[in-house]
């Protein structure tokens, strides 16, 4: 009978062990398991969102052109929401010939595309892309050159 009583203190004995371990195994698995998954996703050139930048404008030459970044992480293609509004200058300027983005250290690339709006009126918005940057810079600067004799509009998003 003794044999009897120890076999099932034995039981209840590792019983008890596995309901506590299981728990505090699955609390360790899911910690360990959050963790790599910030660790995945926390990458080092990780940016906002795009909708974290805000729109920017310039108004000169009887022109307003407003900004917006739409894409802006490294690794994908920049995008930018473009719109030019005016009541008495024709928008006839092909922006990608007069756009470049310039990063921190003066690198300076041209549009791959302008999908909008084409040449000609007083309304035209668009989306201005330009080729994916291979390095997180400092910041990005979006420069439109000689739109309504405006020698240089420049738009600037920190990225730091």
């Amino acid at each position: 009978m003794n044999h009897d009583h120890s076999k099932g203190m034995s039981k209840h004995r590792l019983l008890m062990l596995v309901c506590c371990l299981v728990p505090l195994a699955l609390i360790l698995a899911v910690s360990v398991f959050g963790l790599s998954l910030g660790a995945a996703t926390a990458a080092p050139n990780v940016q906002p969102s795009a909708s974290a930048f805000e729109t920017k404008s310039s108004s000169g030459g009887s022109v307003t052109v407003d900004v917006k970044p739409t894409a802006l992480q490294v690794g994908q293609p920049i995008v930018f929401d473009i719109a030019l509004n005016t009541h008495s200058v024709d928008l006839s300027d092909d922006l990608t010939k007069i756009a470049i983005l310039r990063d921190d250290t003066g690198g300076e690339y041209k549009p791959t595309a302008w999908e909008g709006a084409g040449p000609g009126g007083h309304h035209r918005e668009g989306a201005l892309k330009f080729a994916a940057l291979t390095r997180k810079p400092k910041y990005v600067e979006l420069v439109i050159k000689g739109l309504a004799t405006v020698p240089e509009r420049v738009f600037r998003w920190d990225l730091s």
